[in-house]
């Protein structure tokens, strides 16, 4: 916390921060061009999962939270939560409280699964530099090493077989 502390100010840190993965962030590259994001889908999908806190716990922001969040209409958030599920990126749960329907939660275990098969395909480029205290915490097996060596998956799950990896020529198309 520090570290948000000292770049962003105490003050914006305060407020919260949320984690997200540069892979979701750069989604749009491993797309086929018909299943890209648009900019309201990837917002989207990004308030949901900054909304994610705990792994256990599914984000349940309504759909009127989520249009104010992003600047949008409701009606455009019902439309990108539509085809973020159409492409296997999230899943809609039905909650109720007390008997009576609440907004949907959110499981993003599709998209965690997405971005993983994403990270193997393409491994990253730029690794961050190992300080000593974690190079020691590596050799000493505390910390298990990102599959950076891995070759590129030539197969995707069935979850992620609508989407199409744009930079592999041997994807399955849909």
């Amino acid at each position: 916390m520090a570290d948000i502390d000292e770049k962003w100010g105490a003050a914006v840190a305060e407020r919260g921060f949320a984690q997200i993965p540069n892979y979701l962030l750069l989604i749009n590259q491993f797309l086929d061009g018909d299943h890209r994001l648009t900019p309201g889908e990837l917002l989207v999908l990004l308030q949901l999962t900054a909304s994610w806190w705990k792994k256990d716990d599914l984000p349940f922001p309504s759909v009127e939270t989520l249009a104010t969040r992003c600047g949008i209409s409701s009606r455009q958030v019902q439309r990108a939560l539509v085809k973020l599920e159409g492409l296997n990126l999230v899943r809609r749960v039905q909650r109720r409280t007390r008997g009576i329907i609440a907004s949907n939660a959110y499981d993003l275990s599709p998209l965690v699964e997405f971005l993983g098969e994403v990270a193997k395909a393409f491994p990253n480029e730029f690794p961050r530099r190992l300080g000593p205290v974690q190079a020691q915490r590596l050799r000493a097996g505390l910390v298990r090493p990102a599959a950076l060596s891995q070759p590129a998956q030539e197969v995707l799950p069935k979850s992620a077989r609508r989407l199409r990896l744009a930079k592999s020529p041997k994807a399955p198309t849909a």
